[in-house]
């Protein structure tokens, strides 16, 4: 196989997945649409020849697969499996799920209502509970690593309120697995104190240096998904990933009101005030405190969304991912 050319329909992969059609492709590897012997849809993620070459990318590939089974939560995407076949594929198989990238819906809408966002965050914040609760740390939360499932409810589910989307962590291909106990010289992919993950939403800490990074810059990194998704841009615009290192810093970042020309009301200025606090002592603790306090925040802005009140839009969003050019991380696949 050439080193980025997808694969054929009808191509089976790990001797049981029947490849159906290609559903994106990066720099890493693609992602197939494909089918078990019993019928069974799931999505395949097939590492590309000439990536499956790089050790470092390699190890990521395992990694991710390796790590995302520790996690059982209905809010992160399942691994299924994962191996090299005959013909020498790195795989890894997930559920198939059908809806589309929170990243895509913001490049379509620009912004979204509090009443949009709210769900949006909550099931993204159980999501992390879970992956925390596992010793994981994710280090890429971001809009793209955040899947909108629409999903067909059942009567008893509709009258139990369920929702009709879930919001499922992806990726986690760059995450971090914490040691119970501490150990020496444990190998990992940054031993070299690499920067990784997207700098547009990365915590200053991690700007730093990703290696001895917690679960407090994943809620940093969630904090400015919801400001960007309800902002219409990001805490921080800059044109390079050096401006936006600069802004994260030396500043604290802008309220929504500072944003957009718009009053907000003080709960969630204070919400996201705290869980993007440059100094991470002064964040939530944990991903449950966060969730917590975002369920007194959904109670005290209720039902009704809020919407804007100027006649001025806010302006242009900031690129929504400043990575490789100084980090040489491939965090877009």
């Amino acid at each position: 196989m050439a080193s980025t050319s997808a694969l054929a329909p009808g191509s089976v992969v790990g001797g049981i997945y029947k490849i159906r059609r290609l559903i994106g492709q990066g720099g890493m590897g693609g992602v197939y649409a494909a089918e078990r012997p019993d019928g069974e849809e799931v999505a395949i993620k097939v590492l590309h020849e000439r990536a499956a070459k790089d050790p470092g990318l390699v190890a990521r590939f395992n990694r991710e697969a390796s790590i995302a089974k520790e996690i059982r939560s209905p809010f992160v995407a399942a691994v299924l499996g994962a191996g090299k076949d005959n013909d020498g594929h790195l795989w890894i198989a997930f559920e198939r799920l059908i809806g589309e990238g929170l990243d895509e819906r913001l490049r379509r809408e620009q912004y979204l209502s509090f009443a949009e966002v709210a769900p949006i965050i909550e099931d993204a914040l159980q999501g992390l509970q879970a992956a925390h609760a596992a010793r994981v740390v994710h280090r890429d939360i971001k809009p793209a690593n955040l899947y909108i499932e629409r999903r067909e409810l059942s009567p008893q589910e509709i009258a139990a309120g369920e929702h009709d989307e879930r919001t499922r962590i992806l990726d986690f291909g760059v995450s971090k697995m914490k040691a119970a106990t501490p150990r020496r010289n444990e190998p990992s992919l940054t031993a070299f104190d690499a920067t990784l993950g997207s700098f547009a939403y990365m915590a200053p800490e991690q700007v730093r240096g990703s290696a001895r990074v917690d679960g407090r810059a994943d809620l940093y990194a969630l904090g400015a998904v919801a400001f960007r998704a309800l902002a219409g841009r990001l805490p921080f615009d800059g044109a390079n990933a050096l401006t936006l290192i600069a802004l994260k810093l030396d500043r604290d970042p802008p309220t929504l009101a500072q944003a957009t020309g718009e009053i907000w009301p003080a709960a969630i200025e204070r919400f996201l005030s705290k869980i993007m606090a440059r100094d991470r002592d002064k964040r939530f603790a944990s991903a449950s405190e966060a969730l917590e306090e975002w369920r007194n925040v959904c109670g005290v802005m209720g039902d009704s969304p809020h919407h804007r009140h100027s006649s001025a839009p806010p302006g242009p969003p900031a690129p929504d991912d400043v990575t490789e050019a100084v980090s040489g991380t491939h965090s877009d696949e």
